[in-house]
């Protein structure tokens, strides 16, 4: 009796025990599949996911045309995971070769001769990198193989099927035309962040949106198939489309390039516009910068000049003080005035004509033509201040132009309150205030099209994935001069190359060509002019039906002469132009205007 009281003692306490062993793992169970198992999950997921970054590709920068001046080339490090080369002995299978049936069994020997060949790399090379990561970190799961390669190696590399073998892409800028429009396009610096020109404002257009991925592996740090789940999709940049041709552009270059170094320049600037738009077709500058080598470029010449660095236009101005006498009524072409070589009009203010002569009988075209300072002084004078700098604002002279690129100057302009009195005479020959060669370039657009100033054009738009073009502000046109002003000022710069010394090196056979010549004065910093000058040619082609505006100028020459220069720059590219943009020849021919009473 006592023998069975114990066995059932015993049979229940193993069925209490047996009980109680059920609950707990019934309120564990619980707890793990209810109550804990989102955190589990999430943990667990964590554990065994491997987030990636999938870069998005920088937008193209791209002519009128869509040739492309600025891409993104794609390349690629190579990476493993040495501890991973070690587990099972280094030993691990892939699909056979050759689409056989099975898999076949790789060393990790084998596969380190398999990447070198790739690589370029012995297989003793690759061990060795292996060999340094795990001596620093027993559990080191990254270390480079190569870096850099492009996407004709990434894809052998993948085809080895290693599946300790990782991959990161990296996105590296490039420049297909080299150093054409590099001044305009700009170019990046470390890391490919964008450091001038389109690169920096139109930033916000090229840079895409990086989307992301997740993948699962196992404890051999091999990914699992089918276990890539994309987080958020890439989105690429857009595309910057640019107004410059880049032929003509390339042409432009050469051009500016040849005459600086001909007549030993400091600097040379050409730009060509289109006067019915304001979109700049070339912007050329000497000694431009190539984005893809910014070290071997000059630094003072890597930024777009024709933007950010104005200087005194001289006598290219005279155009805007003729133009405001005929739009007030206080001129006209056959207007005369008797005009001596120096003239001081005030106490403690005088000036002179570039050459020396006696009194002469001009009219205000044989002023223009002759270029007198003292001439245009005489005639703009009957003009009060206060409308003469009203027409030099509306002509934009003084306000900065919104183009398109990071920076624009906007040149000096002082109120009509802070001119002194030999300033008030000066700024009416182009002296005594500042404009870059674009805001030159605009004046002449101006009066050639019909008195409407179109505010200037780098950058077309921004085209996004689906082809859409959203065009960029720049403005909005002004009207500066009646329309009959406009076409009286054509016939007077017609008259200024016809009747005047500059025909050889201006004409263009078959084409009438309106413009007029500029040598200015520089400040030399110190309160003072600079003995040397600034020459510059301002032209309009065809002149009887204008369709572009070319500005070339050359300073500081120290070997030839700096205005033939910049009348010959003008005249290769307003050749060149024609040539681009198919223009036909002109019709009718020039009427001459007295230049004397």
């Amino acid at each position: 009796m006592r023998t069975q009281r114990r066995l059932r003692g015993r049979r229940a306490l193993a069925l209490l025990l047996v009980a109680v062993g059920a609950l707990v793992f019934a309120v564990r169970l619980v707890d793990l599949q209810v109550v804990s198992a989102s955190a589990l999950n999430e943990d667990a997921r964590d554990k065994r996911a491997v987030p990636v970054t999938i870069p998005s590709l920088r937008g193209d920068i791209v002519d009128r045309n869509g040739e492309v001046l600025a891409t993104t080339d794609e390349r690629y490090d190579v990476q493993l995971s040495p501890k991973n080369t070690q587990i099972n002995d280094g030993i691990f299978h892939r699909p056979a070769a050759d689409g056989g049936i099975g898999t076949e069994e790789v060393t990790a020997e084998q596969a380190f001769a398999e990447i070198g060949e790739v690589t370029g790399q012995s297989a003793e090379e690759i061990q060795q990198i292996v060999d340094d990561a795990l001596e620093i970190d027993e559990k080191s799961d990254f270390a480079y193989v190569k870096r850099q390669v492009d996407l004709s190696t990434l894809n052998r590399l993948k085809e080895l099927g290693i599946p300790w073998l990782t991959f990161e892409s990296h996105h590296t800028r490039t420049y297909p035309n080299g150093g054409v429009a590099g001044n305009i396009v700009g170019f990046s610096g470390f890391e490919d962040v964008p450091q001038s020109g389109v690169e920096v404002s139109q930033d916000a257009c090229l840079t895409g949106q990086d989307g992301s991925e997740v993948y699962e592996r196992g404890a051999d740090g091999v990914a699992l198939p089918g276990s890539v789940v994309v987080t958020e999709e890439t989105v690429d940049g857009g595309t910057v489309q640019l107004t410059i041709d880049r032929d003509l552009q390339w042409e432009a270059q050469q051009t500016i390039n040849e005459q600086v170094q001909d007549v030993a320049a400091e600097w040379g600037y050409l730009v060509v516009m289109d006067i019915k738009t304001g979109e700049l077709l070339a912007v050329a500058e000497d000694g431009s910068v190539d984005p893809n080598d910014v070290d071997a470029s000059d630094p003072a010449k890597r930024e777009a000049r024709s933007f950010v660095s104005p200087y005194e236009p001289g006598s290219t101005f005279k155009a805007i003080t003729a133009a405001a006498l005929i739009d007030q009524g206080a001129a006209t072409p056959f207007t005369p005035q008797l005009t001596p070589a120096n003239w001081s009009p005030e106490p403690g203010v005088q000036f002179r004509d570039s050459f020396s002569h006696g009194e002469e009988p001009w009219t205000l075209t044989g002023i223009m033509v002759n270029s007198s300072n003292v001439g245009i002084s005489m005639l703009g004078s009957r003009l009060s201040e206060e409308t003469r700098y009203d027409y030099l604002q509306r002509f934009g002279v003084g306000e900065a132009t919104q183009a398109g690129m990071p920076v624009e100057d906007s040149g000096l302009l002082y109120p009509v309150d802070e001119w002194d009195r030999q300033t008030s005479y000066n700024t009416m020959f182009g002296q005594g205030l500042s404009s870059t060669i674009v805001q030159t370039a605009g004046v002449y657009q101006t009066i050639a099209n019909d008195g409407v100033r179109m505010p200037p054009s780098v950058v077309r738009g921004c085209v996004d994935a689906e082809g859409e073009l959203a065009e960029s502000d720049h403005g909005e046109p002004v009207e500066v001069l009646k329309p009959e002003t406009a076409e009286t000022m054509m016939h007077i710069l017609e008259a200024d190359v016809q009747e005047g010394w500059i025909k050889d090196n201006v004409s263009v056979p078959g084409y009438r060509v309106a413009g007029k010549t500029g040598t200015a004065e520089q400040p030399d910093g110190q309160g003072g002019y600079r003995p040397d000058f600034v020459s510059s040619f301002a032209g309009v082609f065809p002149a009887d039906d204008p369709q572009y505006v070319a500005v070339a100028s050359i300073a500081f020459p120290k070997a030839g002469n700096g205005g033939v220069a910049a009348q010959r720059a003008f005249r290769s590219a307003a050749e060149a132009t024609i040539r681009t943009f198919h223009v036909p020849p002109s019709t009718g021919a020039y009427e001459p205007l007295p230049v004397t009473y």
